[in-house]
C-alpha cells in the first residue's frame, strides 16, 4: 500500500494526466479515433490501479467521447457513474491535474446538455443548476467560466435568446482573464445568436460573423458541425438563405462528430425549403428525423417532425402530418413550458 501511494499511484496520475492533454488534442483536432482510444487506455489504467479518481477522470473523459460520437445514453450512463464517484473533498484538486475543469461541474453541466437533447427538459434545468451551484462553490475561475458557457449553450438549445445573452455577458468578462480564444470565439457566435433570434438581424448577424471568423483563426474543430449549425440557424431566421446553406456545406466536411447531427440535416431541409428547392428539402428533413429517432434525440425529434408536419399541411396532407407529430408530441413528460412543446402543441392544435 505504501508503495503504491508514494511511488506508482504518482506514475499513474502522470500517465494519466498526459493521457487526457492527448485527448484534448485530440478533439480539438477532429481526431475522434484518438480520442476514444485513449478513453480505453484511461479505463484500462483505472482498472488495473483500482483506484477510483482514475477510474473518474476515466468517465471524464469518456462522457465528451461518447456525446461526440454519438451513443447519447452511453455518455449519460458514464456522467452518471462519475458523478457517483466524485467527492469535492477528494476531487477539488483534480482541476489543476487533469482538463483544465472540475470533473464534478462538467458532469452535470455535459449532462444538462445531454438531457436537453434526449427530451429531459427540466432534468436539464436542474443538473445545470447543480453544476453551476457546484462550480460557484468552488475557487477556480476556469471551471465557473465553462459553467457559465455551458449553461449558455443550454439556454441557446431551450431556445431562449435572453438567457443566453445574460449568460454571455457574465462568461465574457471571465473570459477577458481566464479563456482562451476558442471560448471568447463560441461565447461571441453565442451573443450573435442570441441577438437574431428576437429580430436584431443585421446587428446579431455582424457579432455571429465576428465570432465565426475568431473560431476558424483557432483551427479548432471541436463540436464544428454544432457551431456551424448555429450560426446557419441564426442566418435561416435572418432570411440569409445562400450564407446559411454554405455553413451547413462546411458543417458536412467535419466528419466524426455526430452531437446533434440531425439539426444539421433539419436545418438543411429549412433553408432549401425556403429557397423553393421542395424535394430536397423533405430529403433532408427525412433524413432528420431518422437520425435523430436513431440516436433516441427527442427534442431534436420533435424538431424534425414539426418541420415535416408543417410541409404536410402546407401540401393539404393534414392527417399525415398530424399522424406524424402527434406520437413524438405524446412521448414526452415534462418541458411544456419550453418554445418546442409550445409550437409542438399549437401545430397539432391547427392540424385538429
Amino acid at each position: 500500500m505504501i508503495a503504491y501511494e508514494f511511488v506508482i499511484k504518482p506514475i499513474l496520475v502522470r500517465v494519466c494526466g498526459e493521457s487526457v492533454f492527448g485527448l484534448l488534442v485530440a478533439f480539438t483536432a477532429g481526431d475522434f479515433a484518438s480520442a476514444k482510444r485513449l478513453v480505453d487506455e484511461l479505463f484500462e489504467m483505472a482498472t488495473t490501479s483500482e483506484d477510483s479518481a482514475l477510474t473518474l477522470q476515466a468517465h471524464h473523459a469518456a462522457w465528451p467521447t461518447c456525446m461526440v460520437i454519438g451513443p447519447l445514453a452511453e455518455a449519460r450512463h458514464h456522467v452518471a457513474r462519475g458523478l457517483a464517484l466524485y467527492r469535492r473533498d477528494a476531487h477539488g484538486e483534480h482541476a489543476l491535474q487533469y482538463g483544465g475543469h472540475d470533473p464534478g461541474v462538467c458532469g452535470y453541466m455535459i449532462d444538462a446538455l445531454i438531457a436537453s437533447a434526449m427530451g429531459y427538459p427540466d432534468q436539464a434545468v436542474r443538473q445545470m443548476q447543480e453544476g453551476l451551484a457546484l462550480a460557484r462553490d468552488l475557487d477556480h475561475r476556469p471551471t465557473l467560466t465553462h459553467a457559465l458557457w455551458t449553461a449558455a449553450e443550454l439556454h441557446q438549445m431551450r431556445r431562449e435568446p435572453q438567457k443566453v445573452e445574460e449568460f454571455v455577458s457574465v462568461v465574457l468578462q471571465l473570459l477577458g482573464k481566464h479563456g482562451s480564444a476558442v471560448t471568447v470565439a463560441n461565447a461571441t457566435m453565442l451573443r450573435g445568436w442570441a441577438g437574431v433570434m428576437p429580430g436584431n438581424n443585421q446587428e446579431g448577424l455582424t457579432v455571429m460573423r465576428e465570432g465565426l471568423a475568431a473560431w476558424r483563426e483557432t483551427g479548432s474543430k471541436y463540436h464544428a458541425p454544432y457551431r456551424l449549425a448555429r450560426a446557419a440557424e441564426a442566418h435561416l431566421v435572418a432570411g440569409e438563405l445562400d450564407d446559411g446553406l454554405l455553413l451547413l456545406a462546411e458543417a458536412s466536411g467535419h466528419t466524426g462528430d455526430f452531437w446533434l447531427a440531425p439539426e444539421l440535416r433539419r436545418l438543411n431541409g429549412e433553408l432549401l425549403l425556403q429557397a423553393g428547392r421542395r424535394a430536397e428539402a423533405e430529403e433532408y428533413l427525412a433524413q432528420a428525423l431518422d437520425v435523430a429517432t436513431e440516436q433516441n434525440a427527442r427534442l431534436l425529434e420533435l424538431r424534425a417532425a414539426m418541420s415535416m408536419a408543417r410541409l404536410g399541411r402546407d401540401q393539404g396532407k393534414r392527417d399525415d402530418a398530424c399522424d406524424l407529430l402527434a406520437p413524438v408530441y405524446g412521448w414526452f413528460t415534462e418541458g411544456f413550458d419550453t418554445l418546442d412543446l409550445k409550437e409542438a402543441k399549437a401545430l397539432l392544435a391547427t392540424l385538429a
